[in-house]
């Protein structure tokens, strides 16, 4: 039962730390992207009163 458990476990660490890389990466990878993509919200010349 106790061998069951820990194998468990390892599983589910490594499904988390291999989503937190693939997070990172996705994350890094569309930051260098340097386009407005992404928000949600971007205020026009006319609307910041410029």
């Amino acid at each position: 039962m106790e061998d069951g458990r820990k194998k468990i476990w390892l599983c589910l660490l490594v499904i988390v730390l291999a989503a937190v890389v693939i997070g990172i990466l996705y994350y890094l990878s569309s930051a260098d992207a340097g386009s407005a993509e992404g928000f949600l919200i971007r205020a026009t010349e006319w609307e910041r009163g410029v």
